[in-house]
């Protein structure tokens, strides 16, 4: 169904605007209504289906008639000079394209309509994921600065515990120096943090078809991770991926050419019907041509070659991407459930883990149990695995997102999308 509103979808998004001030907070179906409205490779995509669909307009054309003039026996000697003996000629000539030509050269134009409007569907599902996955590092982001003014806040904390310590003559001054240095790394992870956080914003803004991301506020929860997905519905759904029906397409119409160039080899006959006035005694008579190729040298034979070795190039074009594809698919699900373990692990046993140590460590050292290279390490080892945790989300849903790419799940969404784009005509209608 998708590739059916394309072509009244790209009408529209011509005459959307070519910026968006975006005031509302950012959910996923509104970023990726404003993608799908304003993106340019998108845009570029949907263009394509127009052109192809011109191309396959022109290729259903039967050749134009000819209208013929002649002059003929005029300004010669004796009984022919001037224009006493003058025949003068007008015919119309048609040219009558035999061996199904014309069909076999609308069925190329067809198969080319139908590959790019799967490009079409395939761009949009790529524009999808990425956008989904833009969101995603957005918020990753966000929270990297979040962690980064946490981590400053307990370096602070550490400082006030052993500023305290020095001052009752505890510990030694150097500890407060080390103290000071982790306060010093944090605030130039705070701002490393917020770089990353502007340039995902930006990224996201590139997808989103706008100048910049100044305006961009987004709403992402990444408490609720994704679900399994099994393995045989991913194989199962390659069948219909846009990709696998590109190459099907690409195989069939190879097939088509080497038709049309057999076709092409088979002469086209020209007829012409017309009307002759003899102006030496202003008689008239019709005319009646008949005049065809003779296929004596040009039989087609070089592209008749040329098709046959395209048919054999294509089906192992097609096989190759196939077992890429398949392969692809594969190592992003191995790649999932393995980020998916990780995550959970890191979610449920590592940090609550880590979190204990530095509150036992910050206890104990208050009480003098612990050295201050204890609750320094176990500040640090909060704090890596905090981050560690939030890179493992990140990959997590780089590969989540490119399975929903590969398996075709968000074609439902990007329809709604489009066909609310497209209310105004389908009621007139």
């Amino acid at each position: 169904m998708i590739k059916h509103i394309f072509i009244n979808t790209f009408f529209i998004l011509v005459m959307s605007a070519s910026s968006f001030s975006i005031a509302q907070t950012l959910d996923k179906k509104t970023a990726i209504n404003y993608a799908l409205q304003n993106n340019p490779n998108f845009r570029a995509a949907l263009s394509q289906i127009e052109r192809m669909e011109g191309k396959r307009i022109q290729a259903d054309l039967i050749p134009n008639p000819e209208a013929v003039f002649e002059l003929e026996n005029f300004a010669g000697t004796n009984d022919r000079e001037g224009f006493e003996g003058v025949e003068l000629t007008f015919a119309l000539e048609q040219k009558i394209e035999l061996a199904g030509k014309r069909r076999k050269r609308t069925e190329i134009a067809e198969f080319n309509h139908n590959i790019v409007q799967e490009k079409a569907t395939e761009e949009a599902l790529r524009l999808v994921s990425e956008t989904e996955y833009a969101l995603i590092r957005m918020e990753i982001a966000k929270k990297h600065v979040d962690l980064s003014n946490k981590r400053l806040e307990l370096a602070n904390e550490t400082i006030n515990i052993v500023k305290k310590r020095v001052a009752a003559a505890i510990s030694p001054e150097i500890q407060y120096t080390k103290a000071e240095i982790e306060k010093n790394s944090a605030e130039i992870d705070i701002r490393n943090a917020e770089t990353e956080y502007i340039n995902t914003r930006n990224e996201l803004a590139n997808l989103l078809g706008l100048d910049n991301g100044d305006n961009l506020v987004i709403e992402e929860n990444l408490d609720i991770l994704p679900l399994p997905v099994d393995r045989q519905l991913l194989i199962n759904s390659l069948n219909s991926a846009p990709q696998v029906r590109i190459n099907e397409f690409a195989k069939i119409q190879a097939r088509s050419s080497l038709d049309l160039a057999k076709a092409a080899g088979v002469p086209d006959p020209t007829i012409g019907l017309g009307v002759r006035q003899f102006f030496d005694n202003d008689d008239t008579a019709l005319v009646a041509m008949l005049s065809f190729p003779l296929p004596v040298f040009d039989r087609n034979q070089g592209e008749i070659k040329s098709a046959l070795a395209n048919i054999t190039r294509t089906d192992a074009v097609a096989r190759a991407n196939e077992l890429s594809l398949l392969q692809t698919a594969l190592n992003t699900w191995e790649t999932f459930h393995t980020g998916l373990n990780e995550t959970k692990y890191y979610k449920n046993n590592i940090i609550p883990n880590a979190k204990k140590a530095y509150e036992q460590a910050e206890y104990g050292y208050n009480l003098g149990a612990f050295t201050f290279l204890d609750l320094l390490d176990a500040q640090r080892t909060l704090n890596r695995v905090q981050s560690d945790y939030l890179e493992s989300i990140s990959r997590l849903y780089k590969s989540k997102t490119q399975l929903d790419f590969l398996m075709g799940k968000n074609k439902v969404l990007i329809e709604d999308v489009l066909e609310s784009n497209n209310y105004g005509e389908e009621n007139e209608e």
